[in-house]
């Protein structure tokens, strides 16, 4: 099914609610999600503008921190972004409160799926598990193969034709050798398959969907929340703009995301956990060859997160092999050629990263073994130091 804009154009007003209002409202909100049996959300750009990311239709007066919207600027030639407007890339953005506060819901069985229409990649960095997610509109940091549907995560974006509707990359398959394509869906084509259907599923089942930064106005994504207002469950709209929804929803609530969800866990009484970097690395070490593998936190999926790797070989404090080698793929396969191997010979590994939030080296020590192991790494940016796992 191919999306694309509705008819009628959203209106560009914001309204925000005043203090009194918004806390009765989400004190609601609160008692609708504690007694819940199928709590979905789905998320619009609204969510990553507080990261730095802007979003597509807001005005050229809005509140938000990024400034106007995508679309609002192509539509005034000429205008620019205010001069304290906070913008960042994709790459480098830091999952907001309500990435954060989502993924905590999720983790406490509260939440039971997300449907996004962003393609940043931030829920999946928040540490929300991929198996609950659906990515409408595909996820700038993924590609895929469509003759053997084997999935690749890149700590980079993945587009690299100029084309709209050519979605081919520079890569192989390294399963069946054939070519890779970015999984981002332009305006007139299809919705995937897989996503679409497991969104639908879970809004024929949901009680309770809130709506948290998007206009509504992108079919068929928008049709996903309206069939749950349509079924006569609790549709709840987070947006500063009038939604098409508006009479149909049980609550429109008109805040930032980030003050609506802040407000939200606290009527949970749920604590929003601060964003660490996660990285889940995984090592195999097989007759003297080295095999180090980056993936997703819950599927085995390749996760392309290294430009390099340093690979040393020691016995006690004496240097028996030393080897940097160039990351070009999701994972590296490193033959280690040492005279005289014993068990007394640790392996050193090296981790360079891609480096989007300037995080440093990390070195992972292996023995000199038949093994196979997986690591659990977690970066602070604010105090810019690595936790294992």
């Amino acid at each position: 099914m191919a999306h694309g804009i509705s008819d009628k154009d959203p209106t560009k007003t914001e309204h925000v609610d005043t203090p009194e209002i918004l806390d009765k409202k989400l004190e609601q909100l609160a008692d609708w999600i504690r007694n819940a049996k199928h709590f979905i959300v789905f998320t619009g750009a609204g969510i990553s503008t507080s990261t730095g990311i802007p979003d597509f239709r807001s005005s050229m007066n809005t509140l938000l921190p990024t400034g106007p919207g995508v679309w609002e600027l192509r539509d005034h030639p000429g205008a620019k972004r205010p001069p304290n407007a906070r913008t960042t890339t994709s790459t480098k953005a830091i999952p907001s409160v309500t990435h954060m506060a989502l993924a905590e819901l999720a983790r406490r069985n509260l939440l039971k799926f997300v449907i996004s229409q962003n393609t940043d990649g931030l829920h999946l960095r928040s540490g929300l598990s991929s198996t609950l997610l659906a990515e409408l509109h595909g996820n700038s940091n993924l590609e895929t193969c469509r003759k053997c549907k084997t999935k690749y995560l890149r700590d980079f974006r993945t587009r690299t034709s100029k084309k709209v509707h050519d979605h081919a990359t520079t890569r192989k398959c390294t399963k069946c050798g054939a070519q890779l394509y970015d999984s981002i869906i332009n305006f007139g084509e299809n919705l995937p398959d897989y996503e679409l259907k497991a969104s639908f599923d879970n809004a024929e089942h949901a009680d309770v969907c809130l709506v948290l930064g998007s206009s509504l106005r992108v079919t068929p994504a928008a049709d996903i929340p309206q069939r749950v207002g349509e079924r006569r469950e609790k549709l709840i709209i987070g947006n500063l703009q009038l939604t098409p929804l508006a009479k149909l929803a049980s609550l429109n609530i008109h805040a930032m995301c980030d003050d609506l969800m802040r407000g939200l866990m606290a009527k949970l009484d749920i604590p929003i956990p601060e964003w660490e970097l996660h990285r889940r690395i995984r090592i195999t070490f097989q007759n003297q060859t080295l095999t180090i593998m980056g993936l997703d936190l819950y599927q085995d999926i390749a996760y392309t997160l290294l430009s390099s790797v340093r690979i040393l070989v020691r016995e006690g404090t004496e240097s028996k092999y030393d080897s940097k080698t160039i990351i070009n793929a999701e994972s590296i396969e490193h033959k280690i050629k040492v005279d005289n191997p014993n068990d007394k010979m640790d392996v050193y590994i090296e981790l360079n990263w891609q480096g989007h939030y300037n995080e440093p080296k990390y070195t992972i020590k292996v023995p000199f073994t038949n093994s196979s192991t997986e690591v659990n790494l977690f970066y602070n940016p604010k105090t810019g130091t690595w936790r294992e796992q």
